[in-house]
């Protein structure tokens, strides 16, 4: 007798794993929103960074949690007098304390302007989202 051949063992083994490791819903996760981004990297460095507009987000498939986010921004520099206009990918993660409470943080700012061989920007940031991204 074939067991994965059965429909119903295999539904039951779906459903356990299910109910054994991950979390069903937004498992209490609040999505990151373009204002909070815009005000999270606006507030980080202003003399550098001013977000000109979010394209949106990717959140990767392979965190069965949701916890890690790029977001695609515009940005200028407010000090450069021609205001060159670059694509950055802006990393979040959302970091979770032992008592299962998270924060999302900002952990890097990189842009490929130079060419796909050259990463430009930080990749060792810690900076708490603002605008009430975090739950």
């Amino acid at each position: 007798m074939r067991v994965w051949g059965n429909p119903m063992v295999v539904g039951a083994v779906l459903l356990l794993a299910l109910a054994a490791g991950c979390r069903s819903g937004d498992g209490g996760l609040q999505e990151l929103t373009a204002e909070s981004v815009r005000q999270t990297l606006n507030s980080w460095n202003p003399s550098y960074v001013k977000v000109m507009e979010v394209f949106g987000f990717y959140y990767r498939e392979a965190n069965p949690q949701g916890a890690d986010c790029i977001a695609y921004v515009l940005l200028a520099n407010p000090a450069d007098k021609d205001q060159k206009l670059v694509v950055y990918e802006a990393h979040f993660k959302k970091l979770f304390q032992p008592d299962g409470t998270g924060q999302w943080y900002l952990t890097g700012l990189i842009s490929h302007s130079a060419g796909l061989t050259r990463r430009q920007g930080w990749d060792t940031l810690l900076i708490p989202v603002k605008g009430g991204a975090s739950r």
